[in-house]
């Protein structure tokens, strides 16, 4: 049998809870968007072996599978394509949910998918990323219970509308956080006001997601910007600045005088990001390349929304 899974790609919009004092941390916004992917294609094999980008990262995603959950690894692994790492993307989660996936239905192993992201040492903070994995669209999470360490429960799913479009532009800057920096990272950051929480709170519940249902991009736009703010304003003990770096302000600052409706950086950077009306789209993106061409270097595509989580495809023809 040979399996193949193909993964959106996460724009992480925002933590929600950096205070904790309710007996919940963290929470998280985020959107699943068309691409980059993951696809890695999984078939019964006589020994273990891995091919294909990421190779190396693959064969540890694998084994940390198969130390969980204790199978013969007679599998051929391929990795077709890969998100590019620490870039604010969700490569991490997107890749083990895929290698995870793939070997569970070759595997017969029967876990869900929020199964196998803790397997796989996933969902340490939210469960944005796992939760666009399996359905798509637009999600927030409701934090981390502090008392029992559970997944963190998902509490609103919505698909994204068609006609929205993301710029994502990726300048040439350092990488984002990960692991064990970010942990360390973590660790350092002083609890948030409970005001600026209650605020986060009060923007998402009666302007971001009434916008959202009713499609009316100006307001979630406006709702977006001032969330990343007041996260961002808070992880500046660690990074520095509201974003990850000056020239990183200066980008978003650009988007948003360009005409995007809502602006933002995802999780660590070096991705930002512009939300703009689908036939607004191409001018944008012709405007944020020529601003990175003529200023830090890098590049920039137009992203949709993945409202459907990741494709599953089974030799025999199934799909799901």
């Amino acid at each position: 049998m040979k399996v193949q899974v193909k993964t959106p790609a996460r724009l992480h919009l925002g933590l929600i809870d950096m205070n904790g004092d309710l007996g919940r941390m963290f929470g998280g916004l985020g959107v699943g968007i068309d691409h980059p992917n993951v696809i890695v294609q999984a078939q019964n094999a006589e020994n273990f072996s891995v091919t294909g980008q990421e190779a190396e990262f693959a064969t540890i995603l694998a084994k940390h599978f198969f130390s969980a959950y204790p199978a013969q690894p007679k599998v051929h692994i391929n990795v077709v394509e890969a998100i590019p790492t620490h870039i604010g993307l969700g490569s991490g989660t997107q890749f083990s949910l895929a290698i995870a996936t793939a070997l569970a239905k070759l595997f017969n192993v029967k876990a869900s998918t929020p199964e196998l992201a803790v397997a796989m040492g996933r969902a340490r903070r939210t469960g944005v990323g796992t939760s666009i994995f399996e359905r798509g669209g637009f999600v927030v999470d409701g934090g981390k219970n502090l008392n029992n360490k559970k997944f963190p429960p998902l509490i609103y799913r919505q698909p994204f509308p068609s006609e929205w479009r993301f710029i994502v532009a990726l300048p040439n800057l350092k990488e984002g956080l990960s692991n064990s920096e970010e942990n360390s990272a973590f660790t350092k950051l002083s609890k948030a006001p409970a005001e600026d929480v209650g605020q986060i709170c009060r923007l998402i519940m009666l302007k971001l997601l009434p916008a959202l249902a009713e499609h009316d991009i100006e307001n979630f736009g406006d709702a977006l910007t001032k969330i990343q703010v007041i996260t961002g304003n808070h992880f500046a003990q660690t990074q520095g600045g509201t974003y990850s770096s000056p020239t990183a302000a200066e980008c978003i600052e650009f988007m948003k005088k360009t005409g995007a409706y809502g602006v933002g950086q995802s999780s660590w950077g070096p991705a930002l990001y512009g939300v703009v009306k689908q036939e607004e789209a191409k001018q944008t993106l012709t405007k944020v390349k020529a601003y990175l061409r003529k200023d830090v270097g890098g590049q920039a595509f137009i992203a949709k929304a993945n409202n459907r989580g990741a494709s599953i495809k089974l030799t025999n023809g199934a799909k799901q």
